[in-house]
């Protein structure tokens, strides 16, 4: 029989031999890292596909719904100055962000920089209300556009559009 290298008599001489145990403490921190993100990824699956994505995304639709209303009511108060960006958090852990622009025109991104089109006639009286609301993983766009008339101040929504995510 051959002699092993590798002997219990032999232990001093297998710590003089730099990496053998790093090895195996490399597998065990790689084979841990990866059951985590495997659990994370699972977790994140059925959240988004059970029960769970779909409460969140009725959170989200009926965030951005209020956040219209408070629009329509900061409009009908005449409170708010062209491209305003204000947040609200609904229960939920809903977080809304609504912006108005003035004139009809669409704000670009980043939200609150709205820029008048003084060319266009067609929307002179006209307020465009533009909320985006999340809750967790679940986002709904919504835009409103709301006529003003400059007589009376009477507003009147003309429509309101859910926009699709990309």
């Amino acid at each position: 029989m051959s002699k092993s290298k590798f002997k219990i008599s032999n232990l001093k001489s297998l710590r003089s031999v730099k990496g053998v145990v790093s090895i195996a403490t490399m597998l065990v921190l790689g084979a841990v890292v990866v059951q985590i993100g495997l659990v994370g990824f699972i977790l994140s699956y059925y959240l988004n596909t059970t029960n769970a994505g779909v409460k969140f995304s009725s959170y989200a639709f009926s965030g951005a719904r209020s956040g219209i209303s408070e629009g329509v009511i900061r409009i009908m108060r005449d409170d708010y100055n062209h491209g305003i960006v204000f947040s609200l958090t609904e229960s939920g852990g809903t977080v809304i962000n609504v912006t108005i622009c003035t004139g009809g025109v669409p704000p670009p991104d980043p939200p609150g920089s709205c820029e008048p089109d003084v060319s266009s006639v067609l929307f002179e009286n006209k307020v465009q209300i533009v909320v985006q609301a999340g809750s967790f993983t679940k986002k709904s766009i919504i835009v409103a556009m709301v006529a003003v008339d400059p007589l009376t101040h009477a507003v009147n929504v003309e429509s309101i559009v859910e926009k699709d995510q990309l």
